[in-house]
């Protein structure tokens, strides 16, 4: 007998605790309601929404095929679904008729393992590794008619708890929206077995970090081009009301000569986040209202951006190298603010200082004023907005391939409450 698997109805491996998000989402109202079919961890659950109600309904199950009425039997559940769609016949304890108003179909960011070819580990990401691989379109001439280039975060749902799929999956659907050239490009998640895939652009050259580190005789204009860039990247997170949280050279990428911020996974909305205090956070990088307050903001990000530019200044060295981590704690609560490189315009090491790491968050440059003062001074235009033709290609292969639903059939994704919304 067939499962929800290939159902071309399915919502996919959605938590039941999050159903409710999901429909809300649909924006549907209507009498009729919304319908699905899902696993949970022994069960198919068939979902009808009712007059804004919640109904769930075990798909009974043995050799005379599946039922949710003890009453009329099926073979498949698509002919189960099919009959009540057919014959409005109303489910168990609903007063109104129900039927499938909205369905969702297959996305352009959800992607098939067999579409993405791993090749090499580049290192170890927070949920497993990082690696070097090859996202293959199909049916497709875009992009070239050859595969992309891709860098592949993978996560192994069983050494993860639910609020690290929670985090995994968040960090997803906040890159999913963005497109610019100083942000790293999102191409989709692969989620319908072990382990999953967020897959996104290859940036040649690796982290920020380390190339500076392998790089230390770049020209002066080179650091001054990385800075901008940085801020030009972290101005438009700002600009969809994004507090990227995690802002350090470790968090950028640099290939073909451009910066571009990656990692999301500790991004949240502005205008305010207040972090919980037992989490860990990269001390070095934070505010001062972080440290004394637990709180972050636009202003807090304007702060860590001063910390990236004096890692760039500085060739990739770590902030503070002369402090450990207890002692920055101290040192920075109490005043202590570091000195840039003597290479540095005064102008912009005035600037870092004075507007980026000022105690008071109200007397520091916002990220268009930095922008603006950093474009001035440094006489650079803006950047130019290329289109992600990855993703066009994947959406018009997405146009092609609507009549087929998400191949997610992962009953531990499920359990443990992964969702893509």
């Amino acid at each position: 007998m067939s499962s929800s698997h290939s159902f071309s109805i399915t919502f996919g491996s959605v938590h039941l605790s999050q159903w409710e998000i999901l429909l809300d989402r649909l924006g549907s109202k209507e009498t009729e309601g919304n319908m699905s079919v899902t696993e949970d961890e022994k069960e198919e659950i068939y979902r009808l929404e009712e007059d804004e109600c919640m109904k769930h309904y075990i798909i009974k199950s043995d050799q005379n095929g599946f039922t949710i009425d003890d009453t009329n039997r099926f073979i498949s559940i698509q002919k189960l679904v099919d009959f009540h769609k057919k014959n409005r016949k109303p489910a168990p304890n609903c007063t109104e008729p129900l039927i499938l108003i909205r369905p969702i179909m297959r996305q352009s960011w959800e992607l098939d393992h067999e579409s993405v070819v791993i090749q090499k580990k580049l290192g170890e990401g927070a949920f497993g590794e990082v690696c070097m691989g090859e996202l293959r379109l199909k049916g497709s001439n875009k992009a070239g008619g050859k595969p992309v280039k891709v860098a592949v975060k993978q996560a192994k749902i069983g050494n993860m708890t639910k609020e690290q799929i929670k985090e995994f999956m968040r960090e997803a659907r906040i890159m999913r929206p963005l497109s610019h050239p100083h942000v790293v490009k999102f191409y989709g998640v692969a989620a319908g077995e072990e382990p999953l895939y967020m897959v996104m652009e290859l940036a040649s050259n690796g982290s920020l970090d380390s190339y500076l580190k392998k790089n230390p005789d770049l020209s002066l204009e080179r650091y001054n081009e990385m800075v901008l860039q940085a801020a030009w990247g972290i101005e438009y997170l700002h600009s969809l009301s994004i507090i990227h949280r995690d802002i350090a050279a470790r968090n950028c990428l640099y290939g073909d000569r451009a910066v571009k911020i990656s990692d999301f996974g500790l991004s949240r909305p502005g205008p305010i986040y207040n972090m919980d205090p037992k989490k860990n956070v990269p001390i070095r990088w934070l505010a001062i209202e972080t440290l004394t307050q637990f709180v972050y903001t636009y202003k807090t990000d304007v702060w860590s951006f001063g910390i990236l530019a004096w890692e760039i200044y500085s060739k990739g060295v770590e902030p503070y190298p002369e402090f450990s981590v207890a002692q920055v704690n101290q040192q920075v609560r109490v005043g202590y603010r570091m000195e840039f490189p003597p290479t540095v315009n005064p102008e912009v090491a005035k600037t870092v200082l004075e507007r980026c790491w000022c105690e008071d968050p109200n007397m520091r440059f916002t990220m268009p004023e930095l922008v603006q003062f950093l474009k001035n001074f440094f006489g650079m235009r803006n950047p130019t907005q290329t289109p992600n033709k990855t993703r066009i290609a994947l959406l018009q292969s997405s146009k092609r391939r609507m009549s087929k639903p998400s191949k997610i059939n992962n009953n531990n994704w499920l359990k443990k409450g992964g969702m893509m919304k």
